[in-house]
């Protein structure tokens, strides 16, 4: 948003410009573009650069703290009611994607079948993987569990 339509020759005015950091960390660019009278420079094409601090993801927290706003808005919400490749894609693959803050999908994959559901039913202890069964305060049915499963084990 700027202060005026209209700015002479050496008058100065502002730019106001808001930039959406949800779900950005660390060092970003942004560029906005200003047209201008000026036969010389018709655009002006200016860059602003930020350092986003997450706010949400710097200090620690209990792994169930996902069940709850603000976390589930990114790590729940997403999901509901969805299955199997679309449930993983919504809610598990921020934390899971290339092993980012939890072990990757080929990783997942190596782990019996039986100790995957344990994980995802009841969590993992000393992690940040809180358990996400219904049975223990989570959000996920038993067939969403098992969609997971086939998901993660068939690729």
């Amino acid at each position: 948003m700027v202060s005026s339509d209209h700015i002479g020759p050496n008058e100065t005015g502002r730019i106001r410009a808001t930039v959406k950091t949800d779900g950005k960390k660390g060092r970003i660019l942004k560029t906005v573009q200003v047209e201008t009278n000026d036969p010389v420079r018709p655009l002006v094409v200016l860059k602003l650069r930020a350092n986003v601090i997450d706010a949400f993801h710097e200090k620690p927290l209990q792994p169930d703290a996902i069940f709850r706003s603000p976390c589930r808005k990114c790590h729940l919400d997403r999901g509901r009611d969805q299955m199997g490749a679309a449930l993983f894609r919504a809610d598990c693959i921020m934390c899971h994607m290339r092993g980012k803050s939890a072990p990757s999908i080929s990783s997942l994959k190596k782990l019996s079948r039986e100790r995957l559901k344990e994980a995802i039913e009841e969590g993992v202890p000393d992690s940040m993987m809180p358990g996400f069964s219904w049975r223990v305060g989570g959000p996920l049915t038993e067939a969403q569990i098992r969609s997971l499963l086939k998901y993660i084990k068939g690729r």
